[in-house]
């Protein structure tokens, strides 16, 4: 199948955190608790660790800085107040409003599924909710220069359904593994969440990319596990088929029972692993697997027996305070896809400018309690 054999390139991309870095209290489980104290700078080290994990493993991570950012470059720290104004720690110079700041913009794996056909750059565009819509003209400015530098006309097209990326799409071989939520089923018991992917909305997406029906593996997703990337991935270990490394809890119903039926097999991951640790959120590159900090010695030893080698990053600060992994920072570019090897956007090409960075990016942020009254929700 031509279009899944193409989903899993070697080129991801990648954006860097807001250096007003701060969890709104929002999404999920982990990011429902409350945090005042901050650290930018500790996740903008923690971004580079992907990065160079990313070419570490043969690949290369694709982005771009933004002049949005620099207000809150070169400042030591920055302080929040109640009603989500910026500026720097100890003195009253506004530099911005939280409202107004992307703070979820590192999730890239929420981002478009892009396809070649062609020399045609061709992209579904994710569908998010309305505070992180701004989101999409990122990809379009990259994705731009994606093409202009590789000589492909681009094609954006919009998913008229919700849908929150490739973070609910999982290749195995010929077949690939849909995630979505159903309202009542995806937070019984728990209460309302936030609306994630639909069901039309993955499907959209698999219609634009070309995968026949026959291909699509559909299953429901299960509170605390907000995106398909947070309970499997799929693996192409080294001289054996491709599997689904997954976690059973994470589906609704019999929705374990539907991928075993789909896929004949899994590799499994254990309950600790995959909901405290996020191992699901493992990010294969190549033969090397980026594998978040904290995951068990079993979960690393049954990756390399697919022949995988780990690369272990750190993210405390990055996702550990709004959950998440290394996946939930990246987004596969298709494997067809050709870009020079001293495109300035390159991370391989830029990396001494990208750690140069981060001498600017404040230390501390701290936030009053205040702004977070009345705000948190799943």
């Amino acid at each position: 199948m031509a279009a899944l054999a193409d989903v899993y390139g070697d080129l991801l991309i990648v954006r860097p955190p807001v250096p007003a870095t701060c969890n709104k209290a929002g999404a999920n489980y982990k990011s429902e608790v409350t945090h005042l104290e901050y650290s930018p700078r500790r996740a903008y080290d923690e971004w580079l660790s992907i990065c160079d994990a990313i070419v570490a493993c043969g690949g290369d991570a694709l982005y771009q800085f933004e002049a949005v950012d620099d207000p809150f470059l070169g400042h030591a720290a920055l302080e929040v107040d109640g009603d989500g104004a910026i500026h720097p720690a100890g003195a009253r110079e506004v530099l911005g409003n939280l409202a107004d700041v992307a703070t979820g913009r590192v999730f890239t794996a929420n981002g478009p599924w892009v396809t070649v056909r062609d020399r045609k750059l061709r992209a579904v565009m994710q569908h998010m909710l309305a505070h992180r819509r701004g989101e999409a003209s990122y990809y379009e400015m990259l994705l731009a220069r994606i093409a202009d530098a590789g000589g492909y006309d681009l094609e954006l097209t919009p998913n008229p359904h919700r849908w929150e990326g490739m973070a609910d799409v999982a290749a195995v071989g010929d077949k690939v593994v849909l995630t979505y939520a159903v309202p009542g089923h995806y937070d019984q018991g728990v209460g309302p969440k936030s609306p994630r992917s639909s069901r039309e909305g993955v499907a959209f997406a698999a219609d634009h990319a070309g995968v026949p029906a026959s291909a699509r593996v559909y299953v429901e997703l299960v509170y605390p596990h907000f995106h398909g990337d947070t309970v499997h991935f799929g693996a192409r270990p080294v001289g054996a088929p491709p599997v689904l490394v997954h976690y059973a809890g994470g589906l609704w119903s019999d929705g374990h029972d539907v991928v075993l039926q789909a896929l004949g097999t899994t590799v499994p991951i254990g309950m600790d692993d995959a909901v405290r640790y996020y191992a699901g959120n493992s990010r294969q590159v190549g033969q090397g697997l980026l594998v978040p900090e904290g995951v068990s010695a079993g979960f690393l030893e049954s990756m390399s027996r697919l022949g995988l080698t780990n690369h272990t990053v750190p993210l405390f600060e990055l996702f550990g305070k709004a959950g998440g992994g290394p996946a939930c920072a990246t987004l596969y570019l298709p494997k067809s896809l050709s870009v020079a090897p001293d495109a300035p956007f390159r991370y391989s090409v830029s990396r001494d400018a990208a750690r140069a960075r981060r001498d600017a990016i404040p230390e501390r942020l701290t936030v009053a309690a205040d702004f977070f009254r009345g705000k948190a929700r799943g």
